[in-house]
C-alpha cells in the first residue's frame, strides 16, 4: 500500500506516500484538533469530536458514522481484534504527544506575534 491516512482538525486525510500528494481529504462532524485514524481491511476509522467514523480507504467517502451517545469526549484509542492492545495504545500516545506539541507551538507562535510592549 503505498497510501499514508492522517487525522488533523476534524479530517481524514489520505496521502501518497511516495510523492506526499493530497489523495482525498474527508471533513468530518468535527471541529476537534484532535482526530485518530486507524487502517484496516480498505477501511479507515476516524474518531473526532465524540464521533466515530468509518470511511473508504479509496475515496474518503463516510459509509458509517456512530455518534457514540452517552460516551461523552476525550482520548480515544481505536483498536481492533488483529492489533495488540500495545501497539494501539503505543500509537495514541504519540499521536497525542503530537497534538500537544502542534498546540504548544501555536499557542507560542500566536503569543509573540501578539502586540508586544
Amino acid at each position: 500500500m503505498n497510501k499514508l491516512f492522517i487525522g488533523i482538525q476534524g479530517k481524514a486525510v489520505c496521502l501518497d506516500k511516495a510523492t506526499g500528494d493530497i489523495l482525498w481529504t474527508s471533513k468530518l462532524k468535527s471541529s476537534s484538533s484532535v482526530t485518530n485514524v486507524y487502517y484496516e481491511d480498505n477501511q479507515v476509522f476516524a474518531y473526532s469530536g465524540g464521533h466515530l467514523f468509518c470511511l473508504n480507504a479509496d475515496t474518503g467517502d463516510i459509509v458509517w458514522e456512530n455518534g457514540l451517545s452517552g460516551y461523552g469526549f476525550g482520548a480515544c484509542i481505536i483498536a481492533s481484534e488483529n492489533q495488540s492492545s500495545a501497539a494501539a495504545i503505543s500509537s495514541q500516545i504519540a499521536s497525542q504527544q503530537a497534538a500537544a506539541s502542534s498546540t504548544i507551538v501555536a499557542t507560542s507562535s500566536s503569543g509573540t506575534s501578539g502586540g508586544g510592549n
